[in-house]
């Protein structure tokens, strides 16, 4: 299957377009640091082990630090099905304010 990329600065536009779910695929310690408001962590290494329960009729835009991770687990998301939408550029290029949780 195939899959989209777009710039990290339309994640955000091209969510609310879709009605997609962002996905964070870094590390959970890298997630809590700071993350795309209303994004979720699945890491890569959950999606290799294809532990992956998000609905098949949802939009899934990938993002990662730089943009590889995220490419591999958009190749891997997409093999599984899913529509994705993958953030080139990752969240180091990201520009907007990003949640932090404790912990």
């Amino acid at each position: 299957m195939r899959f989209e990329n777009i710039n990290i600065r339309y994640i955000l536009a091209s969510a609310l377009s879709h009605n997609a779910i962002m996905v964070d695929v870094r590390t959970p310690d890298k997630f809590r640091k700071g993350h795309i408001p209303m994004s979720v962590n699945l890491p890569l290494s959950d999606i290799q082990n294809n532990k992956v329960s998000f609905p098949k009729n949802r939009t899934l835009i990938v993002y990662c630090d730089n943009g590889g991770s995220s490419m591999q687990a958009a190749r891997l998301l997409s093999d599984m099905g899913y529509e994705v939408i993958n953030c080139i550029g990752g969240i180091k290029n990201y520009k907007g304010a990003l949640t932090k949780n404790q912990g």
